[in-house]
């Protein structure tokens, strides 16, 4: 077996098992080593670990994807080690995003910065009093992560600025008083904690300000201004039923992004034509071929608008049976189209039935998803069962940093998501947050980009706007504006790119 057969070997070994993580001491020999990184299988993470990829991936792309896997087993050669501060508090607050700098806390003595690729970095402080009782496991991207608990969390980021992601945090968060007590026995710190009460008041955590209050005062000389008033007004109140962190997050960034939508897009959403009923429906199915061809090409599947035309018109050609990966892929793509057909034709007729009063709904999601896959269950490609619920594996987006939340999330943000998208008042602006919303909750493993499009059009239509579609040759302006929403909190760009289309539309 030659030096290229065995490093070939070992490299299809660990990625068929979803290992793309390797230390130096796995590859062994090192002109095994040399050959990878040469053929550009092998990339450098950190001194003497390696990433696996194919020659023909960016680094760009593949990085972000195992950012969590990287650092599970960077880490993984401390005894004790912990994500803490800010890092704790994305991850508790249900954000997966591979963040610049990771913050952790580890028992051995070391404080320093390793290095990764595209300048990440894992900033190391030693914490001469970890305690693993303040330490528990949170599933990340498919991995078990070490993590500072909610009450050790609450009391590290008294150090920052009160911000969105801190409220909600603290207003969703069931924290656990006798925790925060203990911790603050072993060690008071009543200026820190008065700084939490303010923090609780802020989140209209009214229960925790006192709490937090009469912990100070049980364990320290400290008194803490009006605190009589804080308790009266909590006394005799029921318990606080809170809402998830990430619930309430996911909430505040609807609200955020209606209210910055509609201050700089006003006057161009006023000045968009609408249309009858029956003009709609007739231009939409005059587009059905059209859009069809754009809307499943956009997702990498490969066909051509001649197949398209043939799939829809039924005049389909015969193909030689056979049991390789082409005929496989030709069986996928053809079924694509065909699901996404039925989907097109629920929609418009969902527009027909609900012109001027639209809904959407978690059973209009479920039923468009379902519609979508249904062909390929009928020929074996997928089960109906699959077709049924959310996904309950962890995903993942190629090509950019930011990771969907956890599948435990997805009933309680897809509940919410109904709520929020429902109570947003101009019509544009719902269907253009009801697409950017879905593909970022990401509610099953594929489709989620066809789904998000067909609800914003259902979403348009129902409101006297035409059909919008995403061409081809739009994909990459498409996709970047929705990354720089979900990497960056900018939703102008996406929203422009949707507007520019209607505004083409009604001249």
């Amino acid at each position: 077996m030659t030096i290229k057969d065995r490093a070939l070997s070992f490299w299809g070994e660990k990625t068929k098992k979803g290992h793309y993580v390797v230390s130096s001491a796995e590859i062994g020999d090192q002109r095994q080593r040399e050959f990878l990184a040469k053929g550009n299988f092998l990339y450098p993470v950190t001194k003497g670990y390696w990433l696996l990829k194919r020659p023909e991936d960016s680094i760009e792309e593949v990085f972000p994807l195992l950012y969590w896997q990287i650092a599970d087993l960077l880490l993984s050669r401390f005894e004790h080690w912990s994500i803490r501060s800010k890092s704790a508090l994305m991850l508790h607050n249900g954000d997966q995003v591979a963040p610049r700098k990771l913050l952790i806390r580890t028992e051995g003595k070391t404080n320093r910065k390793v290095q990764l690729p595209l300048h990440f970095e894992i900033s190391l402080l030693h914490d001469p009093s970890f305690d693993e009782r303040l330490v528990e496991k949170i599933e990340v991207a498919g991995r078990n992560l070490f993590v500072d608990i909610p009450e050790k969390v609450l009391i590290d980021i008294s150090k920052l600025d009160a911000n969105p992601e801190i409220n909600s945090f603290i207003a969703g968060t069931a924290f656990d008083v006798r925790a925060l007590e203990a911790i603050y026995a072993k060690n008071p710190k009543p200026i820190v904690f008065k700084k939490l009460v303010g923090l609780a008041k802020n989140s209209d955590r009214l229960d925790l300000a006192a709490s937090l209050e009469r912990i100070i005062t049980k364990h320290t000389h400290y008194h803490v201004g009006k605190r009589e008033t804080v308790e009266t007004r909590v006394a005799g109140q029921k318990p606080v039923v809170l809402r998830p962190a990430w619930v309430i997050r996911q909430e505040e960034q609807f609200k955020e992004f209606e209210e910055t939508l509609s201050r700089h897009l006003r006057p161009r959403l006023n000045r968009l034509k609408r249309f009858p009923l029956d003009q709609l429906v007739q231009q939409t199915r005059e587009h059905k071929e059209f859009d069809t061809y754009h809307s499943t090409t956009l997702e990498g599947y490969r066909i051509s608008p001649e197949e398209v035309d043939a799939l829809l018109s039924r005049v389909v050609p015969e193909m030689e049976k056979g049991q390789d990966n082409e005929y496989r892929e030709r069986i996928k793509n053809r079924m694509a189209i065909l699901g996404y057909s039925e989907a097109f034709d629920l929609i418009v007729k969902k527009i027909q039935m609900e012109f001027t009063q639209p809904a959407a709904t978690e059973e209009l999601v479920k039923d468009t998803y379902f519609h979508l896959f249904k062909s390929s269950a009928d020929a074996g490609i997928t089960d109906y069962l699959s077709l049924v619920g959310y996904r309950n594996v962890s995903a993942f987006i190629r090509g950019t940093s930011y990771i969907p939340p956890s599948y435990a999330k997805l009933p309680e943000l897809m509940t919410n998501y109904e709520a929020s998208v429902n109570q947003i008042k101009n019509p544009v602006i719902k269907a253009i947050l009801a697409h950017y919303f879905f593909v970022t909750i990401h509610p099953y493993i594929d489709g989620n980009g066809r789904t998000a499009r067909l609800l914003m059009n259902y979403l348009l239509l129902t409101t006297g706007h035409p059909w919008v579609t995403i061409r081809v040759d739009q994909r990459d302006e498409y996709f970047e504006t929705i990354k720089k929403g979900q990497l960056e909190r900018d939703l102008l760009p996406f929203s422009e790119l949707i507007i520019e289309m209607l505004e083409s539309a009604g001249r």
